[in-house]
């Protein structure tokens, strides 16, 4: 059940979601009939019809704790008393949200990555109201759907996945504005790089075997007191320059990936490359 209030809002979801389930059966990445599911698919412009008898409700309207603290109160008094609330917000804290809640305890964030429909990531993240334990719910639900979930304990502001790329990308920001390297070899630096052992075993795991045959402790041992010096060089900048800015948009200008394809084009390419990895990662000879 898909609500939203402006009814052409809904319509083109519908097109996006026809799409999408033909591009996941195209790649081998779904094997239901893509008819089938799209026509279990129902709209509407009621939240009461959308959510009354929902086991699971994910929002994703904008960022702000006031449109938000609405919602969750509307379906808070709407839903059955299992039912779970989830926010997708990347950058809000649910101990805030649920404040308008009478139920706090069913409140979550279940942030998933974009695009949605290929990124298996989806971070967990409980309120100040709830316990760990009732994650392992919407875990297990978001497991059976084929999504890797991962349960954050603490809210931060932002979530794992994010802050880990805000600082990312605060350094190659950096590099950029210091002229160290052009914006184009920075991001084929990640790609061809640290990006492609962490799409496979993540930051940790990827330390660890660089270590040999004592793992971790001698890589730490090695090279920790290189990598401390390397941190004291890293960016320390909580706003973005003016300059650097400039030449950021200069940088993605000059992209020469940018100059062959248009917008669409792109993000259909990287959907194919993306789905191509899932298939490694992720296929069933794989699990």
């Amino acid at each position: 059940m898909l609500q939203d209030i402006n009814k052409a809002a809904l319509q083109c979801a519908l097109v996006k979601i026809k799409r999408n389930l033909g591009f996941l059966t195209e790649k081998g990445l779904m094997k239901d009939n893509p008819e089938e599911i799209f026509e279990k698919i129902e709209v509407t412009t009621d939240l009461k019809e959308a959510v009354e008898e929902a086991d699971y409700i994910q929002e994703s309207i904008p960022e702000r704790y006031d449109l938000k603290k609405k919602i969750f109160r509307q379906v808070d008094n709407l839903t059955q008393p299992h039912a779970i609330i989830a926010s997708s917000t990347s950058t809000l804290k649910m101990t805030v949200i649920q404040e308008a809640a009478e139920n706090p305890e069913r409140c979550i964030t279940a942030h998933p990555w974009n695009p949605p429909y290929l990124m298996p990531l989806v971070e967990i993240i409980p309120g100040e109201k709830l316990r760990l334990k009732p994650l392992r719910k919407p875990r297990d639900f978001m497991t059976r759907i084929g999504k890797v979930a991962v349960i954050q304990k603490k809210e931060t502001i932002g979530s794992i996945g994010n802050r880990l790329a805000a600082a990312l990308w605060r350094e190659a920001i950096s590099l950029v504005d210091e002229g160290i390297a052009d914006l184009e070899d920075v991001d084929r630096a990640v790609s061809a790089g640290p990006g492609l052992r962490w799409a496979i075993i993540g930051l940790h795991l990827s330390c660890h075997l660089g270590g040999g045959e004592r793992g971790i402790e001698h890589f730490l041992e090695h090279l920790g007191p290189r990598n401390g010096i390397k941190m004291v060089s890293l960016a320390k900048w909580n706003a973005l320059p003016p300059l650097a800015r400039r030449k950021i948009i200069k940088g993605i200008k000059d992209y020469s990936m940018l100059k062959e394809k248009f917008m669409e084009d792109l993000i259909r390419w990287r959907d194919n490359k993306i789905a191509e990895i899932l298939k490694i990662l992720y296929g069933e000879d794989n699990r």
